[in-house]
């Protein structure tokens, strides 16, 4: 097969995951081609692909506006935009298949181009997510009603038909592009990270439930990459006391970096951190501190007691596959939903951005009552017994692979 992968490389979590099961498949004697435009797409040269230019919104806009609370994320001209360079694209390479991860013009594109499309998502970005994105009831305290009864789960059913009929007609250009050119599945702004063809939910059911998945919906488990990465010259850190790892991704912000470091220079703990190029460069302090851009984040997970993140999924299950909790400080509603389930799970908590900019002594304050408590680390190791027993990215290229025998 000739696959085409299309990532959103300005986050690593998106870019990380196809280019895990790209591997696989290049393994399997498939030819495998990225496209993307941002610095991000040097991992993917380094893994052996090349890589063609796309346009990609601008992270600063699409993060904003998100950031912001607006439903209407991106324009209805950026989305024509992309659609007209994916057609481009496709006319260029001529896959078999488009692999997508975070693009959202692709079930549309795709389908004017006839070409199979598969896409890794979320279950937390489809309509067939269990739990509601955002809780308009969580107000209603537990003595009014309680969360295991019949009448809460009405509530929650009540709660995710509103949230996605208000989010599905604020940007309602995805519906219209569905009936403009004859979409057999109508693409809404819940659905349309999903695939055309083929959807690879990264997530176990144990993590995010979901409800009445059709057949081409598969729960492969989370795709992690293993970072070929050299070790620093200072590893392993001199740690003095409990090891704490500081990662925030690729769509953090940057003012946090610093208010961190001012934190852990205090020695009461000792901290790895990596700032993404998000920050400018900190010195490290040996036995407190040590700072790098990036990192091997499965060699320092191993090694730590506890994680702090921005709440993005990919950070969170590279935590719980090694059994460790998570602190989380959400930035975007993505984020925030997936740090709900990490307090709804018992294997870590959470903090705002907003109460971590007031007051930044909040996160060592966390970081004590989630070490303290060592619930919170026997639940992320049950957790990671689950998590062990997934092949994620050989079941999807199984799927794939499957698939296409159809097809010929």
């Amino acid at each position: 097969m000739i696959i085409l992968c299309i990532p959103y490389t300005h986050t690593l979590s998106h870019l990380s995951r196809p280019l895990v099961l790209a591997k696989e498949l290049k393994s399997r004697g498939h030819e495998v081609i990225f496209a993307g435009e941002s610095s991000n797409t040097a991992f993917i040269r380094q893994e052996g692909f090349s890589v063609l230019p796309v346009y990609e919104p601008d992270p600063e806009i699409l993060f904003g506006n998100i950031r912001k609370g607006k439903l209407r994320f991106i324009s209805n001209a950026e989305i024509e935009h992309m659609i007209e360079a994916d057609l481009a694209l496709y006319s260029v390479v001529k896959p078999d298949i488009v692999l997508t991860d975070g693009r959202f013009t692709a079930p549309i594109s795709t389908h004017m181009a006839k070409i199979v499309h598969a896409a890794i998502v979320n279950a937390s970005s489809t309509e067939y997510r269990a739990l509601p994105y955002i809780p308009f009831f969580d107000w209603l305290h537990e003595r009014l009603i309680k969360r295991d009864t019949r009448l809460w789960k009405i509530l929650d059913q009540l709660n995710l038909r509103l949230e996605m009929l208000v989010f599905d007609n604020i940007m309602n250009i995805f519906k219209r592009l569905s009936k403009k050119h004859g979409l057999k599945k109508t693409i809404t702004s819940t659905n349309c990270l999903t695939g055309k063809d083929i959807t690879f939910l990264a997530d176990i059911p144990e993590y995010f439930p979901t409800k009445n998945l059709p057949k081409d919906y598969y729960h492969i488990g989370p795709i992690t990459w293993q970072s070929n990465l050299s070790p620093p010259a200072w590893w392993p850190p001199n740690a003095r006391n409990q090891l704490i790892y500081i990662t925030m991704g690729t769509t953090g912000l940057g003012d946090f970096f610093q208010l961190a470091y001012n934190l852990f220079q205090e020695g009461q703990y000792t901290c790895v951190m990596t700032t993404g190029r998000q920050s400018e460069r900190m010195p490290t302090i040996p036995g407190h501190i040590y700072i790098e851009e990036y990192i091997d984040g499965d060699m320092v997970v191993k090694a730590c007691d506890a994680v702090v993140c921005h709440g993005g999924n990919g950070t969170i299950y590279q935590a719980l596959l090694h059994g460790k909790p998570i602190i989380g400080i959400s930035t975007i509603p993505d984020q925030a939903y997936n740090m709900r389930r990490v307090e709804s799970l018992r294997v870590g908590m959470s903090l705002s951005w907003k109460e971590f900019y007031t007051n930044p002594k909040m996160l060592l304050d966390t970081i004590h009552a989630v070490l303290a408590n060592t619930y919170f680390a026997k639940n992320a190791r049950q957790m990671q017994k689950i998590l062990k027993t997934c092949r994620p990215a050989k079941t999807a290229a199984d799927i794939m692979e499957r698939y296409m025998k159809t097809k010929s």
